[in-house]
C-alpha cells in the first residue's frame, strides 16, 4: 500500500512526512467537527486511513489491514450509511459493556464487539434470509449445539447476554481450529468448512487475502467490512458522524411463572407495546408463557411497581387458551384456495408463512408436520383466501450480466432472497463461471 510504496525513503522522514499528514489531516476534521455540518462527511486521502488502521491494529491481536477493500466499506459507510453509524455510536454505550464483559470473561479480543454491527447493525430481533437471528446472527443448528433455547414461543439467539455467550465460545472454537482472527472471523460468516476448502483449493495458502478468490461472495467481504467498521467506529468524529440521539430507560428485571401477553402488560403499565419488544427481544409472538422456570421479564424501572400492582391482572387476562383457539383458526381452510410450494434451498417454516400470509403453525397442519425441519424439494399445501390466490403471482425478468457484476451484487441489486435463488433458478453450480453478456433469469414475486 502507500506506505509500503514509500519503503524506498529513509524510514526517519518517511515517518515525519506520514505525521505531517495526519496531523495536517485531524486539525481540518477538528476544525469540520466545530463548524455545522452542510452536507456529506468528510473524507481524508487513503494515506490517513492506512495510518489511522495500522495505529488500530497495534492495539489488537486481529490483524487489521488496509486495502481497497477495506476503503470499498469504509466509503460505502461514508457515502451512503453515515445515518446508521450515527445509530451504531448511540447503542454502542449500551451494548459494548455487555459485549466487552463476556470477550473478558473468554479472554477474547475486545474488538470483537465491533461483529454484531457487520451482523446485525446491533439489532437483536434482526433475522437473514437464511434464519440466522439476534445480534450475532447464530443459525438454529449452531445455536442448539451451543446450548441455545428455541422454541415457539422463546428464541435465546435473541437474548442479549446469552447470544453473546454463545458467541464468545464459538468464536473461541474457530480461532482454536485457525490460531488467526481474520480466517476466524471468515469461519464465523461462512462456517468452518468453507474457510477449509478455500486453503486446500489455493494450493495451502493461510492468508485470508490469498484465499479470497477462494471464499464464495459473502465472505470474502466479511474481513474488509470488520476492518471497516473497526476504523469507523474509532473515527466518526474525524469525519463529522456524531451519535444520533438515543435514549434507553433505566431498566428492571422480575421473574415470573405465569403467561404474560404484552398487550395486557401494555394496557395495564402503558409502557409502549414496541418498548416492550425492544425490552424483550427472547419472547416471540408478544408472549411470555407459563414455565416452571421463572422466567425474566426486563420492565423500564419506574414501571416494576405498577407491573406488581396490576400483576395478578395481567396474567388472569393472558388468557393462553384465546391464544390457541387464535392458531387452531388460521387453519381453517374455510373460504381458502389450496396452492402448492415447493421448498427451496434456505427456506424455512417462518419465511415460507410470511410469504404467504399464514402462521407457521397452520403449515405444520396442513402438511402434518410434526418438527419445524424442511427439505428442498419438498412440496407443500398450502391454504390462502380466495383474493390472494387470485392477485399473487410468481414472475421472472431477465438480467444481461456486465462487467464487474457479480452473484452478491445482482442479488442485493434485485433484493433477492440469497445468492442460492439465484443460483436455483438458473443451474449455475459455481458462482465463479458468471460471464459478461450471460443473461440470468431473477426470480419476484409481485401482485396484480
Amino acid at each position: 500500500m502507500l506506505l509500503r510504496f514509500w519503503g524506498l525513503l529513509p524510514a526517519r522522514r518517511l515517518l515525519l512526512i506520514v505525521f505531517a499528514c495526519v496531523i495536517f489531516f485531524d486539525l481540518q476534521a477538528q476544525s469540520a467537527a466545530n463548524t455545522p455540518s452542510a452536507g456529506r462527511p468528510k473524507k481524508f486521502p487513503p494515506i490517513y486511513y492506512e495510518y489511522r488502521i495500522e495505529e488500530l491494529s497495534k492495539t489488537t491481536p486481529i490483524r487489521l489491514d488496509y486495502n481497497a477493500d477495506v476503503q470499498k466499506y469504509i466509503d460505502l459507510y461514508l457515502d451512503s450509511r453515515a445515518d446508521k453509524l450515527s445509530k451504531y455510536l448511540a447503542l454502542k454505550d449500551f451494548y459494548f459493556p455487555i459485549f466487552e464483559a463476556a470477550l473478558d470473561r473468554y479472554d477474547l479480543p475486545l474488538e470483537l464487539k465491533y461483529l454484531p454491527i457487520v451482523e446485525s447493525g446491533l439489532d437483536p430481533l434482526a433475522r437473514s434470509p437464511s434464519g440466522a437471528m439476534g445480534l450475532w446472527q447464530l443459525l438454529y443448528p449452531s445455536a442448539k449445539l451451543l446450548g441455545l433455547n428455541i422454541t415457539s414461543y422463546k428464541d435465546e439467539r435473541c437474548d442479549v447476554y446469552l447470544s453473546t455467550d454463545a458467541a464468545c465460545r464459538y468464536l473461541k472454537y474457530l480461532y482454536s481450529l485457525f490460531n488467526d482472527w481474520q480466517l476466524a472471523l471468515a469461519a464465523y460468516n461462512g462456517g468452518p468448512g468453507e474457510v477449509r476448502n478455500a486453503i486446500a483449493r489455493s494450493g495451502g495458502k493461510t492468508s485470508f487475502w490469498d484465499l479470497q478468490p477462494y471464499l464464495s461472495e459473502q465472505t470474502r467481504w466479511y474481513v474488509p467490512a470488520f476492518i471497516a467498521i473497526v476504523y469507523l467506529m474509532n473515527n466518526a468524529a474525524a469525519h463529522g458522524i456524531e451519535p444520533a440521539s438515543w435514549s434507553f430507560p433505566a431498566i428492571d428485571t422480575l421473574r415470573i411463572t405465569h403467561a404474560a401477553e404484552f398487550a395486557k402488560i401494555a394496557e395495564k403499565t402503558h409502557i409502549p407495546l414496541q418498548q416492550l419488544r425492544e425490552l424483550n427481544p427472547t419472547y416471540r409472538k408478544d408472549f411470555v408463557p407459563a414455565s416452571d422456570t421463572p422466567q425474566i421479564l426486563v420492565l423500564p424501572s419506574d414501571k416494576i411497581l405498577t407491573f406488581l400492582k396490576y400483576e395478578y391482572q395481567i396474567y388472569a387476562l393472558s388468557d393462553t387458551s384465546a391464544y390457541f383457539r387464535h392458531l387452531q383458526s388460521g387453519a381453517d381452510t374455510s373460504g381458502k384456495v389450496l396452492q402448492y410450494y415447493t421448498v427451496k434451498p434456505g427456506d424455512f417454516l417462518h419465511k415460507i408463512a410470511l410469504e404467504n400470509g399464514c402462521s407457521p403453525e397452520s403449515i405444520k397442519t396442513w402438511n402434518q408436520l410434526t418438527g419445524d425441519q424442511l427439505k428442498a424439494g419438498q412440496r407443500l399445501k398450502i391454504w390462502v383466501p380466495q383474493s390472494t390466490a387470485a392477485t399473487a403471482r410468481e414472475k421472472y425478468f431477465y438480467y444481461t450480466v456486465r462487467k464487474g457484476d457479480t452473484l452478491y451484487t445482482i442479488a442485493e441489486k434485485f433484493k433477492c432472497d440469497s445468492i442460492n435463488d439465484i443460483k436455483l433458478v438458473n443451474n449455475i453450480t459455481d458462482e465463479k463461471m458468471l460471464k459478461v453478456g450471460q443473461v440470468l433469469k431473477i426470480r419476484v414475486t409481485s401482485t396484480e
